[in-house]
């Protein structure tokens, strides 16, 4: 697979995602490789739904496992960097641009499974709703007030005030849900600037929503019951789909760097995800 085909892929499969169940699946597919870029993610949701962990060829032999005879190769975008100088006269790398990688599914190989649990276990088993509420509350640059407010009403984002408000009254798995929704509006409207008014509410709400969803999956905490009937209202209004996905993505990390613990996790990922 060229590079050119790869990307025809990708908007294959990205038009395949604008219905409830499609967009939920995908979200929840993603929360298990968000060490990877919303392209990426895309790309291996389309040729193998089910993945689970993946790493390449010579990256599974390194664990004493062997890829199965006949198994076909995921295929990914990797970065390609070369050596540039800086302004101060440093020598650097720069991104030039991608090439295509493959990678293989855990359930496409076989061997040793003695590495396998500290590999692909996360944070999922080890939800602590107050303990990641704390690490977010004292990291975050915007005040947070919990008030007493009607049960209809979860939370919102004053953005003249930057000032995030919750109902006191939400049980602890929304009031986190919630305050990732409202983050994700704070650092989403602050990231737009010029391009605030290409984006309709029902995006903006998409995108926070999303974003939400998609952190609070990576956390192992299943708001499906409230998130994904919620998105349904927004899926009428695609236009700007591609820009939407890529705040998305932004967002969900800009959010994910508040959690030490999710941190040190993704830069050991990093380390073993080498191609």
């Amino acid at each position: 697979m060229k590079v050119k085909e790869a990307y025809h892929r990708l908007e294959q499969s990205f038009e395949e995602f604008q219905g409830e169940d499609e967009w939920r699946d995908y979200l929840d597919f993603s929360a298990r490789f968000y060490t990877y870029s919303l392209n990426n993610t895309a790309l291996i949701y389309h040729q193998r739904p089910t993945a689970q962990f993946l790493k390449g060829y010579r990256g599974w032999q390194q664990l004493s496992r062997q890829v199965k005879k006949g198994e076909k190769a995921i295929k990914i975008f990797a970065p390609v960097s070369r050596k540039v100088l800086n302004k101060a006269g440093e020598e650097e790398r720069k991104l030039s641009g991608f090439r295509i990688a493959n990678v293989f599914d855990l359930s496409q190989t076989e061997g040793d499974d003695t590495q396998l649990p500290t590999m692909i276990k996360g944070l999922q088993s080890q939800v602590d709703y107050s303990k990641i509420l704390e690490q977010v509350l004292t990291k975050i640059d915007v005040p947070v007030d919990f008030k007493d407010m009607n049960y209809a009403e979860h939370g919102f984002y004053a953005i003249k005030e930057h000032a995030i408000t919750i109902n006191s009254r939400n049980s602890p798995v929304h009031t986190l849900k919630t305050l990732f929704h409202e983050l994700a509006h704070h650092y989403h409207l602050d990231s737009l600037k010029g391009r605030r008014e290409k984006f309709t509410y029902k995006q903006e709400e998409f995108v926070a929503e999303s974003s939400a969803y998609l952190v609070c999956a990576t956390l192992g905490i299943d708001t499906g019951d409230y998130s994904i009937p919620y998105l349904k209202h927004w899926l009428d209004d695609f236009k700007g789909f591609q820009e939407m996905r890529s705040d998305i993505e932004k967002t969900v990390g800009k959010i994910m760097s508040l959690l030490p613990e999710a941190r040190e996790q993704n830069q050991q990922k990093n380390k073993e995800e080498k191609i």
